[in-house]
């Protein structure tokens, strides 16, 4: 059985690629940043808020991270990844139901790695319908 962090990577790679993002395996990386290609998105799940109460769904968090050798191609990049989630509501994508995905900031450069590529990021909060068994 594949876990939550699974499920939301494998869903969000698909719908970046489903909206010419990118193509997974190829640019599109779900839980790692390869040391190739040099311009690349990489996807990643992390602490979300706590569950509801009253309300059985789930609360991941996102990040998308981007490579690029080229500063502005990089940024570029990153806003397009935002303005493909940011507002994205009710929403089924591999049969899972997205209520609603929001970017927490705006996308902003991280850093340069060691081999000069420039690394931009942008954070989101998702909120997922569980599904019932």
């Amino acid at each position: 059985m594949r876990g939550d962090a699974d499920v939301l990577l494998d869903d969000i790679a698909l719908y970046l690629q489903q909206q010419g993002v990118g193509v997974i395996g190829t640019d599109i990386f779900k839980g790692q940043m390869p040391a190739a290609p040099d311009n690349c998105i990489a996807l990643f799940e992390y602490a979300g808020e706590p569950p509801d109460l009253h309300w059985p769904g789930e609360y991941p968090s996102l990040q998308a991270m981007v490579r690029n050798k080229s500063y502005a191609a990089g940024r570029e990049k990153i806003e397009q990844i935002k303005d493909a989630l940011h507002g994205l509501s009710e929403t089924v994508i591999n049969g899972h139901r997205y209520l609603l995905i929001q970017a927490r900031q705006s996308p902003f450069f991280l850093e340069r790695d060691e081999n000069a590529r420039a690394i931009f990021v942008c954070n989101f909060r998702v909120m997922k319908a569980k599904e019932v068994e």
